[in-house]
């Protein structure tokens, strides 16, 4: 049962859609009235489900759509964030606990509203702006309800109930008591059930890990992402949840690809940014460089210019006024592949990727300045050991075709393959080792100094680890010399 509420926030202006960066495929298509897509994404952790109408609460799944009734909540270690029909996104921080009380899409009969109940933890909404009085966004505590039009917030819920609220974006009051305190940008007031608010005090809002998603709004034009590329850069764009309208007075909501056929066969293409693709389709491009026909292709795009990735509606500037709703996608850039990028003529290190081995002590990493044709090795007793090679024949030493093999030295030296973060932010590394030839080696994986992961000579690995700028992550073979040959694959992609 919802407790009465004491304190009311509200947004007192319009502000623009804040579009930030924050990594699931969807289906699209066009959504019927009173049954939003809402879907749900997992940055990292476990996140439980429990669907309306049960008692128990089930493993959440990346893309898994998500009802009115239904309620999330994730463990102390875990985040997650819910992308609405309308391209709003809410992120939720570890421990942190809320219920899907109404989902109602704009029509023409109904206002759009959204209606969150949050019963402890932190969550940071990003709303797309509301464009009538009567839509609604609204986050309900057991001291009050938050209520935003397009802007973005943090409410906290501790223990004891006491509920903060954070302005990052916007105009927002904090109603509690009768007494009303505007919240200025980057400020925060609190208050505890059946009191006033407090006067507002400078605050930063607690950070969110969360992926790398934005949404793109139908009412806007170009709308610049924080995804800075360089000409040649790979890209990703994968739509995440929402929907929009080209035309609310008639035309349905849809995904991605925009307007099906049948429609958009009908409609005059005098106002299409791209004529090969429907009205309504999501659209892309870097910098002063081509426009690129997104939709939901996923990737991976190559940047034809230098500069931040912008997205947009495939409709022009001077029809959208009419338009509804917005797209939330997942973005991130190049993914290295340690096969792909393996190179023995284009030097050590190559690209963000290095070779070479440390002694048993690991106190030191010696890159390889010796190769042949398919391998760099540090020969320590003349036989080309420690070294890295790449089997692009038939299965040999226990190394199937296409596959990297990392061998020790006579000394058990670990040889090693390693990739340097550029920048900074959170990376998913995931591959594994074979068995390879006979003998049994030490597998292990480190970040930095640290071991994440450890085997004995096979297993599969899959880390999330957040990396500054110069970072190491190290795959690692040692611990033995005889038949020492083990196969490995290793891909690192940021904001997964």
């Amino acid at each position: 049962m919802r407790i009465t509420h004491s304190l009311l926030f509200r947004i007192l202006l319009f502000v623009p859609v804040f579009l930030s960066l924050f990594l699931g495929l969807t289906s699209c298509g066009t959504k019927s009235g009173n049954d939003p897509l809402t879907v749900l994404s997992i940055a990292g952790g476990n996140v439980s489900i429990q669907k309306s109408g049960s008692s128990d609460w089930s493993n959440g799944k990346e893309g898994l759509t998500l009802a009115k009734g239904d309620k999330i909540k994730t463990d102390t270690d875990s985040t997650a964030s819910i992308t609405f029909f309308d391209g709003s996104i809410i992120q939720l921080s570890g421990g942190t606990e809320i219920s899907l009380d109404e989902l109602i899409t704009k029509s023409s009969t109904s206002a759009k509203i959204i209606k969150i109940g949050q019963t402890i933890g932190i969550t940071s909404s990003n709303i797309v702006k509301l464009v009538d009085s009567a839509s609604k966004f609204e986050i309900d505590t057991q001291s009050g309800v938050a209520a935003v039009r397009g802007s973005k917030m943090v409410v906290q819920v501790a223990l004891d109930n006491t509920t903060s609220v954070y302005n990052v974006e916007g105009a927002i009051s904090f109603i509690a008591q009768g007494k009303e305190v505007a919240i200025p940008v980057g400020s925060v007031s609190s208050a505890k059930p059946g009191s006033a608010p407090s006067a507002p005090q400078p605050g930063t809002p607690p950070v969110i890990s969360v992926p790398n998603v934005t949404s793109v709004s139908s009412l806007l034009g170009w709308q610049q992402t924080g995804l800075y590329l360089k000409s040649g850069d790979k890209y990703y764009v994968e739509y995440r949840g929402g929907s929009w309208s080209v035309n609310i007075h008639g035309y349905p909501y849809v995904g991605p690809l925009g307007l099906p056929n049948d429609i958009d066969n009908k409609v005059d293409n005098g106002s299409k940014i791209d004529l090969s693709v429907p009205y309504g389709y999501l659209l892309g491009k870097v910098g002063s460089g081509n426009v690129v026909t997104v939709g939901d292709k996923g990737g991976p795009f190559t940047a034809d210019a230098t500069g931040f990735l912008s997205l947009r509606m495939n409709d022009g500037d001077n029809i959208l006024g009419d338009n509804d709703g917005a797209i939330s996608v997942a973005l991130r850039t190049t993914v290295y592949f340690a096969f792909d990028d393996y190179s023995v003529t284009k030097g050590n290190p190559n690209c963000s990727w290095s070779y070479g081995w440390m002694p048993t002590d690991f106190s030191k990493f010696n890159p390889y300045v010796t190769h042949n044709s398919i391998q760099w090795y540090g020969p320590q007793g003349g036989d080309l050991t420690p070294c890295i090679w790449i089997n692009t024949g038939g299965t040999t030493y226990g190394v199937p075709t296409g596959w990297l093999s990392l061998h020790p030295g006579p000394g058990t030296e670990p040889s090693i393959l390693r990739w340097t973060a550029p920048v900074v932010g959170k990376v998913h590394v995931t591959g594994q080792f074979l068995a390879g030839d006979g003998g049994i080696m030490t597998i292990a994986v480190f970040h930095n100094v640290q071991k994440l992961w450890t085997a004995s000579d096979a297993g599969k690995f899959d880390l999330n680890i957040v990396v500054a700028a110069g970072d190491n992550i190290d795959f690692a073979v040692y611990g033995g010399y005889g038949y020492g040959n083990t196969p490995i694959s290793a891909t690192i992609s940021y904001g997964n």
